[in-house]
């Protein structure tokens, strides 16, 4: 049954979920389960409140343990040893056979920022005719083919036309491109990226380095604009912290993590073994991460960056990590328990993937629920007393020590703030988080493939718009 209304299914995402069958996000998002899935949360709740004092208290309990973790993980994160980066392969690049590298663009209504994001690609340090790009637009969206007519596109580009039909997912995007590609490695970049020069070269020379492993680079990504803003600036350290910090502390350990959805480097076989992207998920690169590492594929931070800009505003902060967060969801309802047992997880390499994700998803439902148990359920007075302390007592500490993790942060981006000023951005950004997450769950039960475009602004000096050739590269896509 179509998920969008009475709307024919694009026959590309319908033959990507039969090829992955129950590994599919489509089984996670149908209504049935939505539905079954709400109703356990309700009587959940409503057993905690009817049991106060064994159903409830042990949820209590639970979920002060999963703010605990929350916070213990983050202060390791920030406090714990400088991690080291890899070395890549020395010698000189001319000595090595290089192969064609595919690049996968997908946009949607994106106007003047198109013409940045092709310049960077057209100026990698890597040949011309060992680059293709393809990029993938809707028939239907006019802005992007407007802006796109306006550019001098290389010889290596190709627009790829795609009907516009459910789901309107990233995924399907991609898995649109999957077919038509010819190079041995692949890349996607998103409108707003920014790559280093060398980052393919840097790329091509690890693969080079280790070829009896099969692996899966991604470059780091920073934030450009983290000084338009509390937002920014918090995000900006939110990135540096999760790259610079985590993934590499996973990357040096040999644990798999989650891909950033761009500035990635796999092999194009590898990817198709695995069964491409799920068009049924809007975090498609966590859900990836699963599949790929099921097959064998081991995870390594790239010492490159890619740059790109914060959301601009609240709403769009908001917008763009509830579709996170709503995907990453529906990535444990699929995959938690089947990586459990044979499946390239080890025990250490599980709990380090997933741990952090289950107690991030879990934190909206504590969030909701014990205010209303401790409101609600008649718990004696000595115990409502004991809980409220408990709860100011790990707000207050986590409210110190985050200011004290983000100043270290702030710091190391030379990004010049009082302490005052941290409070404030953190306590604003914690707001953030929590309201992103109420709507992710609302967002799973009545429009789990809904997707929040997120808008970007331009924050590099462009040179002026260069007449389009009368080649049109356009081809368009058969499913």
């Amino acid at each position: 049954m179509p998920l969008h209304s009475n709307k024919i299914e694009d026959k590309i995402a319908v033959m990507s979920r039969q090829n992955l069958q129950w590994l599919s996000s489509y089984h996670k998002v149908k209504l049935p389960y939505r539905m079954l899935l709400l109703s356990l949360l309700v009587a959940l709740v409503v057993t905690g409140i009817i049991y106060p004092l064994s159903i409830g208290l042990m949820i209590f309990i639970l979920g002060f343990f999963n703010y605990l973790l929350l916070l213990a993980f983050r202060i390791s994160n920030v406090l714990g040893n400088t991690p080291v980066m890899p070395t890549l392969a020395s010698g000189p690049f001319a000595t090595l056979d290089l192969p064609l590298v595919s690049i996968v663009l997908p946009l949607k209504n994106e106007g003047e920022i198109i013409k940045g994001t092709i310049e960077k690609i057209e100026t990698m340090d890597y040949p011309d005719h060992l680059k293709e790009l393809i990029i993938v637009v809707e028939q239907t969206d006019l802005l992007t083919r407007r802006s796109i007519k306006g550019l001098n596109l290389p010889e290596f580009a190709q627009i790829l036309l795609i009907p516009e039909e459910p789901p309107y997912t990233k995924a399907r995007a991609l898995m649109h491109a999957l077919p038509k590609l010819t190079g041995r490695y692949l890349t996607v970049y998103d409108a707003e990226s920014r790559p280093e020069p060398d980052q393919f070269r840097k790329a091509i020379s690890f693969f080079a380095a280790h070829p009896e492993r099969n692996l899966c680079l991604q470059s780091k990504i920073k934030i450009s604009n983290q000084e338009d803003g509390w937002i920014a600036r918090s995000f900006a350290a939110e990135y540096y912290e999760w790259y610079e910090l985590h993934l590499q502390n996973l990357s040096d350990g040999g644990y798999p993590f989650g891909l950033g959805g761009n500035s990635f480097f796999v092999e194009v076989e590898v990817l198709r073994e695995a069964g491409g992207w799920d068009p049924y998920n809007v975090t498609e690169d966590a859900e990836l991460s699963v599949r790929l590492r099921q097959k064998g594929v081991d995870f390594i931070l790239l010492p490159s960056y890619t740059t790109e800009t914060s959301p601009d505003s609240r709403k769009a902060w908001i917008n763009q990590r509830t579709r996170w967060n709503k995907g990453l969801m529906v990535t444990q309802f699929v995959h938690l328990f089947k990586t459990l047992k044979g499946s390239g997880f080890s025990v250490s390499a599980w709990v380090n993937f997933w741990i952090p994700m289950v107690c991030n998803s879990l934190l909206p439902f504590f969030n909701l629920f014990i205010p209303i148990y401790m409101l609600f359920s008649g718990v004696p007075w000595v115990l409502f007393l004991a809980m409220s302390i408990l709860l100011w007592g790990i707000l207050i500490i986590n409210l110190i020590s985050s200011t004290y993790l983000s100043q270290k942060v702030y710091k190391r981006l030379q990004i010049k703030v009082g302490a005052g000023q941290v409070f404030w951005d953190i306590s604003r950004y914690m707001i953030l988080h929590l309201v992103a997450g109420f709507k992710a769950y609302a967002e799973y039960f009545y429009a789990p493939l809904f997707w929040h475009k997120t808008h970007h602004e331009e924050t590099e000096v462009e040179t002026p718009i260069i007449p389009i050739r009368k080649k049109d590269h356009i081809i368009n896509s058969k499913a």
